[in-house]
């Protein structure tokens, strides 16, 4: 079977996927994790039963596009009714309908060895987003190229590239085992972390997605998404509501 591997040793395996299969189904960007419960609950209180996997962007591309999921033993081949993505990988998607939602933009996160910009990344333990797989990966390459120059050589020197960096970089950093790693802005706030918020920066936005083969209930969910209690949600954790 062809499926994309989320499995992760020394990690909580099962922590991005949560809900019922039998509901509507929804493979979501992994830098929302933490926003899914009350997502959930919500859709819960409309009378929907959903479940949620949250996992890089470029592997949620390949959900919409067929391939099954893999957790540790666990196959999950059922397809996405609705998917979440960085605008710019649904090219090339059949979808039926999107709409942009938030935004968000990187920090850096660090220890106990302050770090203030990009380029001062080089010559730490950095943990940095694979830009194959993940959104803000592809962001950070561009700026670090942009700023800094030598992308290649930091990668090649202390740097740790992540396969699923809303599971490592958070414990990695908390276990000492990095000085600073890259994330997006809300993640550094929900942890707590010190952090920085460089001023040279890039915006990412996320945008819903309706698969052309969703339900009917899924369709009615769908429209769900843009009810001001679910812009309330993703304030509450610092995202921006760009939804009319």
């Amino acid at each position: 079977m062809d499926y994309v591997d989320i499995s992760l040793p020394g990690f909580n395996m099962l922590s991005d996927v949560r809900g019922t299969l039998s509901g509507v189904r929804m493979s979501l960007a992994g830098n929302q994790w933490f926003v899914v419960n009350e997502l959930m609950d919500y859709l819960g209180r409309l009378g929907f039963r959903v479940y949620v996997e949250t996992i890089p962007p470029g592997l949620v591309r390949e959900r919409a596009l067929g391939r099954a999921l893999r957790v540790g033993n666990l196959v999950i081949d059922v397809r996405p009714d609705i998917v979440s993505l960085p605008t710019g990988m649904l090219k090339g998607l059949n979808v039926t309908e999107y709409f942009e939602y938030v935004e968000n933009d990187l920090a850096i996160v660090y220890g106990s060895r302050e770090v203030r910009d990009w380029c001062e990344l080089r010559g730490v333990r950095v943990a940095i987003p694979n830009p194959v797989t993940e959104g803000i990966g592809q962001l950070f390459r561009e700026l670090y190229m942009e700023y800094c120059g030598d992308y290649e050589g930091l990668i090649s020197g202390n740097a740790y590239l992540t396969r699923i960096h809303h599971r490592e970089i958070p414990a990695l950093l908390q276990g000492g085992l990095i000085d600073a790693g890259v994330v997006w802005r809300t993640e550094a706030t929900y942890w707590g972390f010190k952090h920085v918020v460089p001023t040279r920066n890039r915006v990412g936005k996320l945008a819903f997605a309706l698969m052309p083969w969703a339900s009917g209930e899924a369709r009615e969910l769908f429209r769900h998404l843009r009810d001001p209690e679910v812009r309330a949600i993703y304030e509450k954790y610092g995202f921006r509501w760009v939804a009319p």
